[in-house]
């Protein structure tokens, strides 16, 4: 399916949104990813119904991690900047698509997905914000220092629905199984087993992405056929 392609920069972000064709209403994706373009154009075909997806530009180290915490070996810290930039989408951006794109209105057609620090800010958005409906963690850094204490504070919103998938590399990630299986089944606890899916992968951290995304989209998009 075609998609026109609508590039913005709003307060200083650079905004891509990608409209396929038609009238709609549409679901909508936010993508929390690097490579944006590639990734949303390997996407399109993967979908089981027509979306609108949107990637706003982002720093992985400071806005997909929730609240400070050591970096990884190489890398800079892990700054918390997560609720400024849910703030941006929620107040800048989420506005804009209400207003100037052909989007249904109801929570249940919005989600959010994301890969490795994207898939932990995916998850934490879901929580925190009220304009998702269902998340995609693909490999999600659910490793990170504090998460399994945070999830004990939080409740998902009623009809939430989440795709958990896991890979796993740098040993600080050693507990990124457990982490998972224990954050899969809180979720299953809460909004029960139709509502979430943990999909194992074969392969470390990096292998596989595309196939990931693939089949993390596919799920989302089933229930908006």
């Amino acid at each position: 399916m075609m998609h026109q392609v609508e590039r913005r920069t709003l307060d200083g972000r650079a905004c891509t949104f990608w409209i396929p064709e038609g009238e709609g209403p549409f679901p909508a994706i936010c993508l929390c990813a690097g490579k944006e373009e590639s990734l949303a154009l390997s996407l399109l075909d993967a979908a089981r119904s027509p979306a609108i997806y949107y990637h706003v530009e982002a720093e992985w180290e400071r806005d997909f991690t929730p609240w400070p915490t050591p970096g990884l070996p190489g890398r800079d810290i892990f700054s918390g900047g997560a609720p400024e930039y849910l703030q941006f989408l929620r107040e800048t951006v989420y506005p804009v698509l209400c207003s100037e794109f052909p989007i249904w209105d109801k929570q249940t057609h919005h989600a959010i997905a994301g890969y490795s620090l994207g898939g932990l800010f995916a998850l934490w958005a879901l929580f925190e914000a009220d304009i998702f409906g269902a998340a995609a963690s693909l490999s999600g850094s659910l490793w990170y220092d504090g998460w399994l204490d945070y999830l004990k504070t939080r409740l998902p919103s009623r009809g939430s629905r989440v795709y958990l998938s896991l890979g796993a590399g740098n040993p600080r990630m050693m507990a990124v199984g457990e982490n998972t299986r224990r954050t899969f089944a809180y979720l299953v606890e809460t909004l029960g087993d139709d509502n979430v899916t943990l999909e194992w992968n074969r392969g470390g951290h990096f292998t596989g992405v595309s196939n990931r995304w693939h089949k993390a989209i596919d799920w989302l998009t089933t229930a908006w056929v």
